[in-house]
């Protein structure tokens, strides 16, 4: 997955959320409605009058969980925003935060999604024609369904948030990564998500086989009352099977009041016929037409005892806990065996890799864990043929390093012999009197002669600095000094041109531990760099050189080296600084390097920014106090 489309992942990232949330939504309720009529046995007209509300409590809860998932991801919209424009300064705990969101988004969920659904119960909310013991059987089957819906919830926000961790900076995650393992976080999330995977389907099985059980039983209780009204009508209330008193009938109704019938005889019933229904309120209402007139209205309930579905629960309950106990012991051991295998995999070293070292496969007991330590034994084997190469590649790397150093050094030396005699040669020629042209073309002798020795000196530092041996001899130095041999050296390096040098300097700067050689030859590169930059363009001949305290208790001076040209763009410049060879700059790279190698062997350091008005600056820093012990360098300047 490239960049930019994890960046959109970002963007579109609370979009993302609600839409999957929602759809476990529709797919919980809708699965409600499909099993709820089936396994409850649910009669067409209850069935109806439940889907209609169930389709309203659903919408109620689908909104509820969406204002709920907004409001949480307000407090990351911060997180969101840098990682959209991919910033670097991410702090690990707003990362940690932000990893918790699913966990809290699917508790929400399940919370929120259940409370409203225990709102059909209110007088008014509930459906018609249901009755007490089905209705808390469908609100039990209904939390259920929604509890066990909150994994696929934490699976899909999981996907959709750990997506967001590929664009975060490498540091706040490994930082992230430190803390978790800091309070083994990994090890009980494991054990955590294991225990869960197993439980739930276990409850939600053991729930709808007790919900199942109860709802045939009462459909069969429903079934032996509406038998047994029947028979109360038509055997102890009809008048046509003999005389019954009017006292004795009382006596039938009130003996039927007691097992729970409430039976009434009423004479204007028209043409009555046999009917069985339900009521409002849940109840069952069977009328009875009497054979000389009149009919038997006989009302009654079907509810279970709580003490019918207890048996059924406390299996179901057992199920449960026996199912949680060994996901719980699956978990650990899972557990165990990955961070047995993350141990191994962090201690094992480049050496342990080349001796063959990597059995990290072997005591694994779950078979996901050993095949994730057999494909690192087999990138480890991999490694190791490419740590072989390498090793080998490096050996050879140093051996040419250290030819390449004499190398230079020998030549340089033989080169820098003769080319004195020719410069000491031409100096003694010149005091001669000589024609213009012959003076000119020993000019021009010099002036080579020069820049070849400058170059000479400084392959020689180059070879001195990476080998590590260029040892520098600070002494107490006057910043005004120091610029003054600078820009001196700088005309000789790039007589040819003729561009001025602006100085200013202040009169109460300290004095500065330096070698003055090298650090002279330093800045005399940089400002002779500037000006042979500005030579083409006669506008820009001005080269400004500023002397000025900086850093923390003035305890640096600062000294500013602005280009008078724009030709160079600081991006380019800072590659030559930086030893990358550019277009332009194949003969000076060494030298610019080598200068940056210099101020930083002194403590100091140079850096290249650009000037309100697009003209390079280069900016070296050089401390007030020599630096204890050697600097370490951020580049050191290339050979070859």
């Amino acid at each position: 997955m490239t960049e930019e489309r994890i960046r959109n992942d970002a963007i579109h990232f609370a979009r993302r959320v609600l839409v999957r949330q929602a759809l476990v939504g529709v797919a919980a309720f809708g699965a409600i409605a499909a099993l709820a009529p089936k396994l409850l046995i649910l009669e067409q007209g209850v069935a109806t009058s439940v889907l209609s509300v169930g389709a309203k409590i659903a919408l109620a809860a689908i909104g509820a969980t969406t204002l709920l998932t907004l409001l949480r991801l307000r407090t990351h919209r911060n997180l969101l925003r840098s990682l959209m424009i991919g910033a670097r300064d991410i702090d690990h705990e707003e990362l940690e935060r932000f990893a918790e969101l699913p966990p809290s988004l699917a508790v929400r969920f399940v919370l929120a999604s259940s409370t409203i659904s225990s709102l059909m119960m209110i007088p008014g909310i509930r459906p018609e024609k249901l009755d007490d013991g089905r209705a808390v059987s469908l609100l039990i089957l209904a939390i259920t369904i929604l509890s066990a819906s909150a994994i696929p919830h934490y699976v899909l926000t999981r996907a959709t948030t750990f997506s967001l961790f590929e664009i975060s900076p490498a540091e706040a995650i490994g930082a992230l990564l430190e803390t978790a393992e800091l309070y083994q976080t990994p090890r009980r999330r494991v054990t955590y998500k294991l225990l869960l995977s197993v439980a739930a389907p276990v409850l939600l099985v053991g729930v709808g086989a007790v919900l199942i059980a109860n709802a045939h039983l009462q459909t069969f209780i429903e079934r032996s009352r509406r038998a047994t009204a029947a028979l109360v009508a038509r055997t102890a209330l009809d008048p046509a099977l003999g005389a019954i008193e009017e006292a004795g009938r009382n006596d039938v109704v009130a003996a039927a009041a007691e097992f729970g019938f409430l039976a009434r005889v009423e004479q204007d019933c028209g043409d009555a016929e046999p009917s069985f229904g339900r009521e409002a309120d849940g109840q069952i209402a069977v009328i009875t037409p009497l054979d000389k007139g009149g009919c038997v209205n006989i009302r009654f309930s079907a509810d279970l005892e709580p003490s019918a579905a207890i048996l059924g629960a406390l299996v179901a309950l057992l199920a449960v806990l026996v199912a949680g106990a060994l996901g719980n012991l699956f978990g650990r051991v899972l557990a165990a065996d990955l961070v047995h295998a993350t141990k191994q995999v962090r201690l094992l070293g480049t050496d342990s890799v080349l001796r063959g070292a990597t059995q990290i496969a072997r005591p694994a007991r779950f078979a996901v864990v050993a095949r994730l330590g057999h494909a690192i034994e087999d990138l480890a084997e991999r490694f190791r043929v490419f740590a072989a190469a390498q090793e080998r590649a490096l050996e050879a790397r140093e051996a040419a390093q250290r030819m390449r150093g004499l190398l230079f050094a020998s030549v340089s030396h033989d080169l820098k012999s003769p080319l004195n005699a020719i410069l000491g040669f031409a100096d003694l020629v010149g005091q001669e009197d000589l024609t213009d042209a012959q003076r000119e073309s020993l000019e021009l002798i010099s002036t080579r002669g020069r820049e070849l020795l400058g170059l000479i000196e400084s392959i020689l530092d180059a070879a001195r600095v990476e080998a590590g041996q260029l040892t520098l001899e600070p002494q107490p130095t006057s910043v005004g000094s120091l610029i003054a041999g600078a820009i001196r050296k700088a005309r000789e390096l790039a007589s040819d041109a003729d561009g001025e040098v602006v100085v200013e300097v202040g009169d109460t700067l300290p004095l500065i531990p330096v070698d003055q050689a090298y650090a002279t030859r330093a800045l005399a590169v940089i400002v002779a760099h500037a000006l042979r930059t500005g030579a083409a363009d006669p506008s820009a001949r001005l080269v400004r050189l500023t002397a000025t305290m900086a850093g923390e208790f003035n305890s640096e001076v600062r000294i500013d080296v602005e280009y008078g040209s724009r030709d160079v763009p600081p991006e380019e410049l800072e590659a030559l600084f930086s030893r990358q060879t550019t277009a332009r700059g194949r003969g000076l790279t060494l030298g610019l390097s080598h200068a940056r190698s210099v101020i930083e062997l002194h403590g100091g350091s140079l850096e290249v920014d650009g000037a309100p008005d697009g003209r390079p600056l280069c900016r070296a820093r050089l401390p007030r106090v020599p630096p204890p012990r050697r600097p370490r360098l951020s580049s050191v300047p290339a050979l070859g």
